[in-house]
């Protein structure tokens, strides 16, 4: 049988802290053993887990005990249902915003340079030198998945930075389908787990 990995994000900001193989499950206790340093675990009292092969699955427990490199957990719930738009990416990556109108208005859509902040399945944060009407309809082209998706978005939240001379924008998604969100969350999850490998391999090449 495969085993079955997570990768352990933090509790609060759903950061990747290491990642694990499942050993045991039931009920509400879950034991995994951590192929990464243990040590990154110890004094913190919850976490959240990631299911790597289905991207869907995503659970909270209290660590109960560490011993050696085998945490167990307890009062395992989980919160996919709740989390499955919340878990955030801060990411940069430079894509366009573009501005639609009705068809009956005869208009060609405009794109807008702009470079994200974060990503979320719920939406996204980003800069942009132009000033955005939050009552137009807008588009946004997202480059992280494995194909690119457009996805209609409503702006939220606007603000002004004089000493960069260009505004902050924070935005919600209005029509990511099952597929869309799939494919997003995949890329969320998979970034996510490449910077944290990276980081494993910069710690290993210095205690060489």
């Amino acid at each position: 049988m495969a085993q079955e990995k997570y990768a352990i994000l933090s509790e609060n900001n759903d950061m990747v802290l290491c990642e694990a193989v499942l050993m045991d499950r039931r009920g509400a206790k879950m034991t995994m053993k951590i192929v990464d340093d243990i040590n990154i675990l110890k004094g913190l009292k919850a976490v959240k887990f990631h299911a790597m092969e289905s991207y869907a699955e995503i659970y909270q427990g209290q660590i109960v005990e560490i011993n050696n490199n085998i945490v167990s957990f307890g009062d395992v719930v989980n919160i996919s249902a709740q989390m499955r738009r919340e878990i955030k990416l801060k990411i940069r990556v430079e894509t366009n915003l573009i501005k639609t109108f009705p068809m009956d208005k005869e208009k060609i859509p405009r794109a807008i340079p702009i470079a994200t902040n974060d990503i979320s399945c719920g939406g996204m944060g980003f800069v942009s030198k132009a000033d955005l009407n939050k009552e137009d309809s807008y588009e946004v082209v997202i480059p992280i998945t494995s194909n690119p998706i457009i996805i209609d978005v409503e702006i939220m939240r606007k603000e002004f930075l004089p000493d960069k001379n260009m505004y902050v924008y924070g935005s919600k998604f209005l029509d990511l389908n099952i597929v869309g969100e799939r494919l997003l969350r995949e890329a969320i999850f998979k970034t996510q787990l490449r910077r944290h490998r990276r980081k494993i391999k910069v710690m290993e090449e210095k205690n060489k």
